[in-house]
């Protein structure tokens, strides 16, 4: 008897081929069978991606550590899970366009009245909230529209700064299978906050922020084996070496267009 997938020949009784590891199937096609088959492989918790979930939730250290070991094929691969969770929240937002942009857009309307409470200034002048909120508007509809391409440039990014900052013994190709399945599974969690975000209260989309960055926190600490104060102390050396990148993307672009204007200026 030989696999009916690659040709190989078969040991007795074998369940999967010990050449291609496909399933050995003698039985017919039945509803029944397309059923249990669909069950299976879609719905089932023994799904790859249902698995994959279950391992990032309960144990995303030992996730990581037998992928990287070679033990693979009870997991998604990660590049599939990033774009799964991709596809999931681009699907979400876009058929919820208008909603997310309100909600983004009461949520940026509370920063905007705590800053004028606190800093006062002029985050008191009603003109300048709205051009704010137009303009926080405008970047909601671009992150809709490149949204994945987004993801794709900065994943090189983050995964730069955990390989950084964790290091050893995991090299930057590990880290980037830990930040691909990191950010996969925040995407669904964006997905889900958002919902209860449109249900409840538009304010509760705050919580996306503290809860991804807990999570990072988790995964890395698991995988590395930390204490909370040594995770504690890694993701806040994170958190500044992000913020202080963002600062020097920005001083650098103002630099640029200051240096484009003038050069512009002398032209005239």
């Amino acid at each position: 008897m030989s696999c009916k997938n690659c040709s190989s020949a078969l040991v007795h009784q074998s369940f999967y081929c010990n050449q291609c590891g496909a399933k050995i199937i003698t039985e017919r096609i039945t509803i029944k069978r397309i059923l249990e088959d669909a069950f299976q492989n879609y719905i089932g918790w023994d799904n790859k991606y249902l698995v994959t979930i279950k391992y990032l939730i309960l144990r995303p250290g030992v996730l990581l550590r037998e992928y990287y070991s070679g033990i693979r094929k009870k997991f998604l691969n990660p590049f599939a899970f990033l774009t799964i969770g991709m596809a999931i929240n681009l699907f979400v937002f876009n058929s919820f366009d208008e909603e997310f942009i309100s909600v983004m857009n009461d949520f940026n309307k509370s920063q905007l009245d705590w800053y004028a409470e606190v800093i006062g200034g002029p985050f008191t002048n009603e003109e300048f909230q709205s051009e704010q909120l137009t303009k926080s508007a405008e970047s909601s509809k671009f992150m809709l529209k490149y949204f994945n391409i987004l993801v794709i440039l900065l994943l090189p990014i983050y995964t730069l700064m955990a390989f950084l900052i964790y290091r050893k013994p995991y090299n930057y190709a590990e880290h980037i299978v830990a930040n691909c399945y990191i950010q996969g599974f925040s995407m669904l969690t964006t997905s889900l906050i958002f919902f209860i975000a449109i249900w409840i209260h538009p304010s509760l989309y705050l919580l996306i922020y503290p809860l991804l960055i807990l999570y990072y926190t988790y995964v890395y600490g698991k995988l590395y084996k930390l204490t909370i104060g040594q995770s504690i102390l890694k993701i806040i050396l994170f958190l500044a070496i992000l913020t202080g990148s963002i600062l020097a993307v920005a001083i650098i672009s103002v630099l640029i267009g200051i240096a484009i204007a003038y050069i512009l200026g002398n032209f005239k």
